[in-house]
């Protein structure tokens, strides 16, 4: 299942536990496809370093850098999207995240933005929370993840 991860998310799945976590393990399985292009993935890379993460990253005996190439190990690397809409106002950079999935025929956009997440889709690509994506995916597969 093809999916686009907004940062939020793959933070959240990168230093703790739960759904988050286990759409990045279903990945490092192959059970879904997470696309990523270079804005994304600079995205991530600077949020990241953000000081408030530096504890977390201690508990789990992890360096921004180590996190960082462990997601670039589970993603698919994809050209930047040619046309980026102008759906969300309040946050244009989520719109990268519409235009990433749109263009590589995504099943999934899984986020933790209302921004996002009050479209409820975009171009016939459902937008969902973690928890939902899992239960979407566990429902496509004819299992469960607990």
């Amino acid at each position: 299942m093809n999916s686009v991860i907004d940062t939020n998310v793959v933070i959240s799945g990168l230093l703790w536990h739960g759904p988050p976590n286990q759409l990045l393990k279903w990945a490092r399985d192959g059970i879904i496809r997470i696309f990523a292009c270079e804005e994304t993935i600079t995205e991530l890379k600077n949020v990241i370093e953000y000081k408030k993460f530096t504890k977390r990253l201690s508990i789990i005996g992890s360096t921004p850098d180590e996190v960082f190439a462990y997601f670039m190990n589970l993603v698919k690397f994809v050209p930047s999207p040619k046309f980026i809409p102008e759906e969300i106002i309040e946050d244009p950079f989520d719109n990268l995240f519409l235009a990433l999935a749109s263009e590589n025929k995504a099943h999934l956009i899984i986020s933790g933005d209302n921004h996002l997440l009050d479209l409820k889709e975009y171009n016939h690509i459902q937008i969902v929370t973690p928890s939902e994506a899992c239960k979407v995916i566990e429902i496509e597969k004819g299992w469960s993840y607990s």
